[in-house]
């Protein structure tokens, strides 16, 4: 099988390429893009870039200097990503922007504070839990900016891309910072676009005048969709999937270490990977830097022979759906035995049940987990809707004719 592409590596090339000084094009398999990539097309476009897609290639054609809008509407999806960051680097092209989203997103902890907001220089109009956002800048942003990054990482790209198109010495100082990887994804994609940035201890520091550059990019698989493939073949047999980049900053790459610890056989050749069954053994992990990979490690420690412990859940009730409690929900469905213990929760493998029903809470995560157990031999499993897919892994509706 393909792996998707990395909707995670995918939006920030996109608003990258929206903020550098010359056009860019991105490569890979674009014939079934995520919901929330096109909600990134579609909010560069808002911004002024000029977007053409075709199956295996994306130009992105930036707007370069143009007059600040007073006001801007845009529709962000479901992306949490893509809020987060359009906060910050969207006052580059309006003085007020009025924020529409969708779906769990609308019910989600965004982590926005007046902290933050008075470092950048905006008001909220809108107000708490009132849709849509409504935000404008009212003064100039700070250009030595301090963050508590201890819940999400996302907002701290954001305010990176755009202290990275100010003039000056600037600098973004992160207390606490979470999901480690996908912050170094955003410092090395700025990096490859031609900025210089220092790291030390928990500062960034840019110190040159240096445009945002274009140029060709080839997008990575994404590895948290495909982390679902590889523990099919872990689970019951064996599975192939093509399209994955290697040592990357995506932390759902992690499921490798996991597998290994699984017992599972791993063959790696190129952009492929191999995964076989083997001991289908206990294991213990730390999600703390990789939180989407909880409910499918609900699901392998479930097939696993022993106690399994995953360490990190106080990071997974704000997501799409609380998935701590939905994973709960699930592996009671699966007959399965857990206890949760402060920041850990302990899984004993041995699935009772093979008839079951499993509510996503129109997560999608939840549906992949879903699919994963869906795959072993004599489950049948029935799950409350298939839409969220198209989130993250629209293709792989088709490819199972759901």
């Amino acid at each position: 099988m393909e792996a998707p592409v990395s909707k995670s590596h995918m939006q920030r090339e996109l608003l990258l390429s929206l903020l550098a000084e010359s056009p860019s094009q991105l490569f890979g398999d674009f014939n079934s893009l995520p919901d929330d990539v096109r909600s990134a097309i579609r909010c560069i476009e808002r911004f002024g870039a000029k977007v053409t897609v075709s199956p295996n290639q994306i130009d992105i054609f930036p707007p370069g200097p143009t007059e600040i809008q007073e006001e801007l509407s845009l529709h962000v999806g479901e992306s949490g990503f893509l809020i987060r960051n359009v906060v910050s680097i969207g006052f580059l092209f309006a003085r007020k922007l009025q924020i529409h989203a969708e779906g769990t997103l609308l019910k989600r902890a965004l982590h926005f504070n007046e902290e933050l907001f008075s470092q950048l220089g905006l008001v909220q109009h809108s107000g708490a839990q009132e849709w849509p956002l409504i935000i404008e800048q009212k003064q100039p942003m700070q250009h030595d900016i301090e963050l508590d990054a201890s819940t999400t990482s996302q907002i701290a790209s954001g305010v990176l891309m755009r202290l990275a198109c100010a003039p000056g010495n600037r600098k973004l100082c992160l207390l606490n910072l979470v999901s480690l990887p996908y912050f170094e994804m955003t410092l090395e994609q700025l990096t490859n676009r031609g900025l210089h940035l220092s790291w030390d201890a928990r500062c960034i520091a840019i110190q040159e005048d240096r445009p945002i550059q274009g140029g060709a990019v080839k997008v990575q698989g994404d590895w948290s969709g495909a982390s679902n493939l590889l523990c099919v073949g872990a689970i019951t047999g064996s599975i192939t999937v093509k399209g994955l980049a290697f040592n990357t900053k995506q932390a759902d790459e992690r499921i490798l270490d996991v597998l290994n610890a699984y017992g599972a056989d791993i063959q790696i050749e190129g952009d492929t990977i191999s995964v076989s069954r083997g001991m289908n053994a206990a294991f213990s992990v730390d999600i703390t830097h990789s939180p989407d990979l909880f409910p499918l490690l609900c699901v392998l420690a479930a097939s696993a022979v022993g106690k399994s412990k995953i360490k990190g859940t106080e990071r997974l009730t704000t997501k799409e759906s609380d998935r701590l409690q939905a994973s709960m929900a699930m592996l009671d469905a699966l007959g399965i035995e857990c206890e949760l213990a402060g920041n850990e929760i302990f899984i004993t493998g041995g699935i009772r049940h093979k008839q079951v029903h499993i509510e996503t809470f129109k997560d999608h995560r939840m549906v992949l987990a879903a699919l994963v157990i869906a795959a072993m031999d004599g489950m049948q499993v029935s799950v409350s809707e298939f839409a969220s897919l198209d989130k993250s892994f629209p293709q792989l509706k088709s490819l199972l004719q759901f």
